[in-house]
């Protein structure tokens, strides 16, 4: 089980970036193909293309192992040359050794040096081709009475291409028909084989080409529909992924402001403290509480509680870099800006900017005690992280710039700088 799973999972990883390969964006595209595709092994341009591609990854080996076996398998039968033909071994062996075995050590080199499948299986074509003209000339070199010894190398030749040598269908069947036709031309006008030989000949080497051809059709279709099952695998993972992660964005987006939430600020946060330790640059964190926000609800209400968390939320991400910045919702009426690479200054350029913008909304607020207007304060603290800090300390310096401008009156930035920080932030390692 463990062993399928990882097929699978291996399987998948060959269509990861096969969408951008080829443009197959509909799904029912692949459906469509379990019809005719399937039944005529050949599939649209597109997937055809993708199709060729799969099974030159999938069989490649396949087809070098096979080559090698077969090169190791015609080099062994020059034993039998010498043996029951020793005037004629040269003759022989020159074929076997001068023409078909470096054929097949040129197609091995091919494949690896070329990645176009109809091109690989082409020249592995010529080359049993080859092995079986071979066959054939020896044959007709025999002509001395002995030469229906070499007849069954033809019936090896011919199981060869529908099985092993992993020619699809087409191939295969090119392969066996060309060696079956050639035999009995060259039986009937050169060899002039008692007809009852070449009868039993004939029927023998059509029946395997005949039983050969369905077998490497099934074995095809199998391979193709093997594809589209992994092709439709593929969209499904995707789609998956692409659910993934909008639920894991929308797990990160407060709900009512549309900025980040807390747990999203929290991920955030850790990734760029800890970058800012590995660069030994400054990281700068604001903290903003809506002044008597409590007031505002109890006199206007909720929705328009809703409306003005919303508001402030717009106002506070216009000053802030999308890319690099973050703002989110803390909890409540507060929320919190990052400022990785930011120094001091900076971030206090930052947060005034943002109070200045809040007020200038001109939100009416009853219940405020220092404008007539919905205000912000906001605290300010910047670090530069060393191995003795922890994050927290950040979180802890920038709520105190935060207490700090309520007790100043409110509708103000402070903050809480590096000399104000204590050891109390530090942790002992």
């Amino acid at each position: 089980m463990e062993n399928r799973d990882r097929e699978g999972q291996e399987a998948l990883k060959e269509f990861e970036g096969l969408f951008e390969v080829v443009a197959v964006r509909d799904e029912a595209q692949i459906v469509r193909e379990f019809g005719r595709g399937l039944t005529f092994l050949k599939f649209s341009p597109i997937l055809e293309r993708a199709f060729q591609n799969y099974y030159l990854s999938k069989y490649a080996w396949q087809s070098r192992i096979a080559i090698i076996m077969g090169i190791l398998l015609y080099a062994s039968f020059g034993l039998l040359d010498a043996i029951v033909f020793p005037d004629l071994k040269s003759y022989f062996w020159f074929i076997r050794f001068g023409v078909v075995i470096p054929l097949g050590f040129l197609f091995l080199f091919f494949t690896f040096k070329v990645h176009d499948e109809a091109k690989i299986e082409l020249l592995h074509s010529f080359v049993v081709i080859a092995g079986g003209l071979g066959i054939v000339a020896m044959i007709y070199l025999a002509s001395t009475g002995k030469s229906y010894l070499y007849y069954p190398g033809l019936m090896l030749v011919i199981f060869y291409a529908f099985t092993l040598s992993a020619l699809r269908f087409y191939y295969a069947s090119a392969v066996a028909l060309t060696i079956t036709f050639t035999y009995p031309f060259v039986d009937l006008f050169i060899l002039n084989t008692p007809k009852d030989q070449l009868l039993t000949n004939m029927f023998f080497l059509g029946s395997a080409t005949i039983l050969g051809m369905p077998v490497s059709y099934l074995l095809e279709r199998h391979s193709r529909r093997d594809f589209l099952l992994t092709m439709l695998l593929a969209f499904e993972k995707r789609r998956t992924e692409e659910l993934n992660v909008k639920l894991k964005d929308m797990s990160y987006i407060d709900g009512l402001t549309g900025v980040a939430n807390r747990l999203r600020f929290e991920e955030f946060f850790r990734k760029e403290w800890a970058r800012a330790k590995r660069a030994k640059r400054p990281i700068s964190l604001l903290m903003l509480d809506i002044d008597f926000f409590k007031n505002y609800n109890d006199l206007l209400g909720h929705l328009e509680g809703d409306e003005c968390l919303q508001m402030v939320a717009g106002a506070i991400g216009k000053h802030i870099r999308s890319d690099i910045d973050l703002v989110a919702r803390y909890g409540g009426e507060e929320f919190v800006v990052v400022l990785p690479e930011t120094n001091l200054r900076d971030a206090l350029k930052v947060a005034e900017r943002i109070r200045k913008d809040i007020e200038n909304l001109a939100i009416a607020h009853p219940g405020s005690k220092v404008s007539k207007f919905v205000t912000v304060s906001i605290g300010v603290a910047c670090l530069v992280p060393t191995n003795n800090l922890k994050k927290e300390a950040l979180i802890r310096m920038a709520d105190k710039a935060l207490y700090r401008a309520k007790e100043k009156g409110r509708n103000r930035v402070e903050y809480y700088s590096s000399e104000d920080f204590n050891s109390k932030f530090t942790t002992s390692g």
